[in-house]
């Protein structure tokens, strides 16, 4: 049957159909229909008020618009608002236009120019802008800017991927209706709901009496989900659930009246997942349990309420509670925490912060080179009672570095580096210790092989009156191997050496289990004759 392509310049017909933001990849099994239409005597272009003029190529009509070209340059001029600091802007053009045509092919099209019913049937395609969608069968009317998809509809950007089993579009109001519908979002969240309404204008997808999970839950009964009557997700930015349950296969772990969650790329800590509690063992320790919660405040996800749960059957329980904020150029903290050590080797050193001010800052790259600089700062109160001592007192401290982005040396291996400088004042016994280092690492894998070693070297002055912050070794060297020996099993063996006088500290023997949705590692230094056990979450972070 004869392809007739239609490309639409004017905002109705389809206006926008099922518009959704912009930005698309390509939909599996649109192929060769989905190419860019050719051009057609029988094209046809629609008018601001729905009617249908026939037009040799989009070459014609566009010159028509240059022709216009005053009038269109006023209309921009009626699109500019004022901004909260007073100043003009120009209001985004998401619609149809001579700029931003919207390409439609189908098997078969009619259209009635003096009703505006239009029908487009078989293998229909439609592209605006980067937005792509297909589907069997259109219909509507272009002068109530009405239409209606009966069958299945796919629609994909880089953000979000949809389908529907039916949907419907008002163009007068930029509203679409969803039936039956799930998806992915940011390529890490799936949703599906029994029914759905976008919003173009306010940029957001409402799901409706169903729940949100990430992509290594996925399963006909989902490892961990949210269950809501209404979930409002906001494309790459956030999502505010309503009447939530937070589920562990078919258990209620809790229940909350409402629950704001990030969706931002690089954010994985505001989240509900996090609640789940999951088992831990180290021999210092004992056996434990951790968990946490992120609470946004405010609805912003950038201001946070945290709370992380760590009971230890030797240790006890240990807290670390606080208040997050995200800023442009870093991240603040200000909590009360008892905080495990993570320079000594010696397991079960605790320290108390309370409370602790600490701020985090971005990574500032020099210029367009792959170099950056960061800092790291802290101002609290530290209680140690370890080893027959407890010093406690006043610390202040700062860490100041510069790094890199890892090169690529040939296919199979990376150089990574670190270089900086730190300084600690301790009240407890008026010390002040000071730290030039650097890092220096390989890694790289073929196969199944995967092997890594680095070094570091510390040049400390002075020393710290704490347990808590001294180094086990001031140059360590670290290297391993790791052989993944089936789809879900591997196993490492690594070795840490004291270069100042050649002891070999640690010999680490590790079995790693994929367990669906989490990562699952016990491991043994036979040195030490030291056991640890850990499960860790694949989407999100503890």
């Amino acid at each position: 049957m004869r392809k007739i392509y239609l490309k639409l310049l004017a905002p109705l017909l389809f206006s926008s159909l099922l518009a959704m933001p912009a930005g698309a990849e390509e939909p599996e099994g649109l192929g060769e229909e989905a190419a860019e239409p050719e051009t057609s005597s029988s094209a046809l272009v629609f008018d601001a008020k729905g009617v249908a003029r026939p037009v040799t190529s989009y070459e014609a009509a566009e010159a028509a618009a240059s022709r216009d070209k005053k009038d269109t340059a006023k209309a921009k001029d009626k699109d500019k608002n004022k901004n909260k600091d007073g100043q003009e802007e120009t209001a985004a053009d998401s619609g149809i236009s001579a700029e931003n045509p919207m390409y439609v092919t189908a098997d078969r099209m009619r259209y009635n120019d003096t009703t505006g019913d239009v029908d487009a049937m078989g293998k229909v395609v439609i592209r605006h802008m980067l937005d792509t969608y297909q589907t069997e069968y259109v219909y509507g009317n272009s002068i109530a800017q009405k239409y209606v998809i009966p069958g299945e509809v796919h629609w994909v950007n880089p953000t979000t991927r949809l389908k529907a089993e039916r949907a419907d579009y008002d163009g007068a109001k930029s509203i679409g209706r969803f039936e039956k519908m799930d998806g992915w979002e940011s390529g890490t969240y799936y949703f599906k709901g029994a029914s759905g309404v976008y919003d173009r204008i306010a940029n957001k997808l409402v799901v409706e009496k169903g729940y949100f999970t990430t992509k290594h839950a996925v399963a006909k009964v989902p490892d961990y989900r949210i269950e809501a009557d209404s979930i409002d997700i906001y494309p790459n930015d956030h999502y505010v659930a309503h009447n939530v349950k937070l589920m562990a296969k078919n258990t209620t772990l809790i229940t909350l009246s409402s629950y704001t969650g990030s969706l931002k790329r690089d954010d994985s800590e505001v989240s509900l997942w996090s609640l789940i509690p999951r088992p831990v063992f180290d021999s210092d320790n004992g056996m434990g349990l951790h968990n946490e919660i992120t609470v946004p405040l405010d609805h912003n996800p950038d201001l946070a309420f945290y709370m992380k749960n760590r009971w230890y059957t030797k240790s006890g329980y240990k807290p670390d509670m606080g208040v997050r904020y995200r800023t442009p150029l870093g991240t603040a903290r200000l909590r009360y925490a008892e905080e495990e050590s993570s320079t000594n080797d010696d397991g079960g050193i605790w320290v108390k912060k309370r409370p602790s001010l600490e701020f985090d800052t971005n990574h500032f790259y020099l210029g367009k080179s792959r170099f950056y600089t960061g800092a790291h700062g802290e101002w609290g109160y530290w209680d140690e009672d370890h080893g027959g001592r407890h010093p406690k007192g006043a610390y202040k401290g700062f860490d100041l570095y510069i790094s890199g982005d890892p090169w690529k040396l040939g296919k199979f291996m990376n150089f990574s580096w670190k270089a900086g400088y730190a300084k600690d004042y301790y009240s407890y016994s008026n010390n002040i210790r000071r730290n030039s280092y650097y890092s220096l690492g390989l890694s790289g894998g073929y196969g199944p092989l995967a092997s890594w070693i680095y070094y570091t070297d510390r040049d400390l002055k002075g020393y710290t009156p704490y347990y808590y912050d001294s180094y086990s070794s001031e140059k360590p060297l670290s290297l391993g191997f790791r052989w993944q020996a089936t789809r879900l099993d591997a196993f490492s063996l690594a070795w840490t050496i004291d270069t100042v006088n050649g002891r070999l500290d640690h010999r680490y023997w590790t079995y790693y289990r994929d367990m669906h949705s989490f990562y699952a590692w016990i491991r043994y230094d036979d040195i030490e004759k030291e056991t640890r056990f850990m499960i860790m979450p694949k989407d999100f972070k503890f």
